[in-house]
C-alpha cells in the first residue's frame, strides 16, 4: 500500500487540529472528586466512586496549544472582506510584526479504550488501555518572511529557515496504577506504570536549510534529516525527468509503503503523584491540600527493521515555486497557501535515503508536572483551587496557572469554573460537568477553552489553545460517602 505525502492532506491536518484541539487531559477536572479522568492528571488523586470504562462507549479528549498560528496572524479584515497576510492591502511589518522567532503548535490525542478502577480496602486501583497520537511543529519567523516579502525584491535575499522542524509519535499505552493512604490518611502516594506500544513517529529537523529567493527561483541548500518509524516503512520516488533545459531532474521523494515487519515500537513509562492534607500539621489550616505530580517520565525503543532515515542532498538545489495567491476567500485560501509552500519546501529540501541505512532509535516521552492546592469551604460541596502546570515539549516548555471553583450540588453532579493565565493571559474560560450517577451510567465533558472565536470553518481565529474531553463510564462498587460510613461501623 502507498501512502503519498500529501500536501493538501497534511495542511487540511493541521487545520482540523487547529479546529479540535487535540485530545488529552483538561486541567478543568483537576480537583473534581466526581472525576474520574483526574487519576491521569495524579495517580493519587481518586474519584468517589470505582468505574469502567468499555470500548463501546467513546472516552476521548484533545488539546493543542500554539503561540502565534492562528487565523488572527495569518489572515486580517481589510474593506469588509479577510484576506491572507499574502494580500497587498497587508503590510510586511503589519504581519511579520506578530510573529515570534519560534512559532510552534503543540497536539496531543488521548482515546481511552478500557478502563477499571476499583477500591480495594482503602486503595484505589486502576487498568487502562488507550491509544494516544503527539505531535510538535516549530516553524522560525524567516518561514513566514520567506513567503510574505521573497518574491517583492529585485536581488536574491538569503533566508535562513534553520530550527524548522517538527516531530510526532504514536502508541498504544497499557496502563495499572494504585493510590495509597499514610500517616492516618492525611497522605495519600500513587503511582502508575505504563507498557507502551510504538504504532509510529516521524522526526524532521532542520539541521540547516538557508533558501535564496530570487525573482523566478528558490535556490536552497540544506542539512536536513527526517527519520522515523512505522510497519515495514519504506519510502517511495517519482521517476526521474528531464527538465526544460535537457538536465536529468532525480526523482522527488512521493510518500511511503508499508507492510507488516512486527511492532515497530516498545517502552515503559512511569507517573507519579502525592496529595497531602495540611490540617494533620496545623489545625488552622483544615479544609488546605497540596498536590503535586510528574506524568510521562519514559522512552519509546523504535526497532531497526521498521525505521527509514532520509537526508538532503549536500549540493544545491533549485525550485521554481508555486505563484502564491492573496485570495479574498480567509482561511479557504490560506490553506492554498500554505498548500503550496508545503510542496515547494519539500522540493527545496529534496530528501534522499541515508546512504549508510536506518538505525533503530529510543525517543522520550514529554514530561509533565502538576502542582496543585485546594481549599475546601463547604466539605464535600465546594472549594477553590490553584494548579500550576508545565509540559515540556520537544523544543520548547509552556507553562500555564489555572484557578477554578468546584460545586458539587448533588452526589450525582459535579461542575467546575476555571480561568487561566500565562499561556492564555487569562482570556478563556473552562468549564467541566460530571454526571455521576451511583448506578446506571456517567456522562462527563470538559475544556479548558469553551469560549473560542472561529470562522465559518471552525478554524479558531483568536485562540492560542483549545481542548475538549468527552467520556462515558459504568459506576463500580460504593461511593465514598457509603465507604466512610462503614468504616465508621466498624470502627
Amino acid at each position: 500500500m502507498n501512502i503519498f505525502l500529501n500536501k493538501r492532506a497534511i495542511v487540511s491536518f493541521l487545520f482540523v487540529l487547529l479546529a479540535i484541539g487535540v485530545i488529552g487531559q483538561t486541567k478543568t477536572e483537576y480537583f473534581m472528586r466526581t472525576s474520574y479522568m483526574r487519576t491521569y492528571l495524579n495517580p493519587a488523586l481518586t474519584p468517589d466512586q470505582g468505574q469502567l470504562i468499555i470500548p463501546v462507549l467513546p472516552n476521548i479528549g484533545a488539546n493543542i496549544q500554539t503561540n502565534t498560528i492562528n487565523l488572527d496572524h495569518l489572515t486580517f479584515k481589510k474593506n469588509g472582506e479577510r484576506v491572507t497576510f499574502l494580500h497587498p492591502s497587508v503590510s510586511a511589518n503589519e504581519f511579520l510584526g506578530d510573529m515570534k522567532k519560534d512559532n510552534y503548535i503543540r497536539a496531543d490525542v488521548n482515546y481511552k479504550i478500557f478502563a477499571l478502577g476499583l477500591f480495594i480496602g482503602k486503595h484505589y486501583t486502576n487498568f487502562d488501555i488507550g491509544v494516544r497520537t503527539q505531535a510538535d511543529i516549530n516553524l522560525p519567523k524567516s518561514t513566514f518572511e520567506l513567503l510574505k516579502v521573497g518574491f517583492d525584491q529585485d536581488n536574491p535575499t538569503t533566508y535562513n529557515l534553520s530550527n524548522l522542524s517538527a516531530t510526532a509519535s504514536s502508541f498504544v499505552e497499557i496502563g495499572a496504577s494504585q493510590s495509597r493512604n499514610f500517616l492516618n490518611n492525611s497522605l495519600a502516594v500513587g503511582a502508575r506504570v505504563k507498557l507502551l506500544l510504538g504504532a509510529g513517529y516521524i522526526d524532521l529537523n532542520a539541521e540547516s536549510l538557508e533558501i535564496e529567493a530570487g525573482p523566478e527561483k528558490w535556490r536552497s541548500l540544506s542539512k536536513v534529516t527526517l527519520r522515523g518509524a512505522a510497519p515495514g516503512v519504506k519510502p517511495t520516488y517519482k521517476e526521474d525527468e528531464i527538465d526544460e533545459s535537457g538536465m536529468l531532474k532525480e526523482g522527488m521523494l512521493d510518500g511511503f509503503d508499508f507492510g507488516w515487519k512486527g511492532i515497530p515500537g516498545y517502552g515503559a513509562g512511569i507517573d507519579v503523584g502525592a496529595v497531602y492534607d495540611l490540617s494533620q500539621v496545623l489545625p488552622v489550616l483544615s479544609g488546605l491540600k497540596v498536590s503535586a505530580a510528574l506524568n510521562d517520565i519514559g522512552f519509546i525503543y523504535w526497532t531497526k527493521k521498521n525505521a527509514v532515515e532520509l537526508m538532503s542532498p549536500e549540493t544545491a538545489v533549485e525550485v521554481t515555486p508555486n505563484q502564491y495567491t492573496h485570495g479574498n476567500d480567509g482561511d479557504n485560501s490560506l490553506s492554498n497557501v500554505l498548500e503550496d509552500a508545503f510542496n515547494d519546501l519539500k522540493q527545496a529540501v529534496n530528501l534522499k535515503s541515508n546512504p549508510s541505512g536506518s538505525k533503530a532509535r529510543s525517543t522520550s516521552l514529554r514530561m509533565n508536572m502538576n502542582l496543585g492546592a485546594e481549599y475546601e469551604l463547604l466539605k464535600n460541596k465546594l472549594s477553590v483551587g490553584a494548579l500550576y502546570s508545565a509540559r515540556f515539549g520537544n523544543y520548547y516548555t509552556s507553562h500555564e496557572f489555572t484557578v477554578s471553583g468546584n460545586y458539587q450540588p448533588f452526589s450525582w453532579l459535579g461542575t467546575s469554573l476555571s480561568c487561566s493565565a500565562i499561556h492564555s493571559a487569562f482570556d478563556t474560560f473552562g468549564f467541566a460537568m460530571h454526571l455521576a450517577p451511583k448506578k446506571g451510567m456517567t456522562f462527563f465533558v470538559a475544556s479548558d477553552y469553551v469560549l473560542p472565536h472561529v470562522s465559518t470553518q471552525f478554524v479558531p481565529t483568536s485562540s492560542k489553545g483549545l481542548n475538549l474531553q468527552v467520556g462515558f463510564s459504568v459506576p463500580i462498587g460504593k461511593t465514598a460517602k457509603a465507604r466512610a460510613k462503614q468504616d465508621l461501623d466498624i470502627e
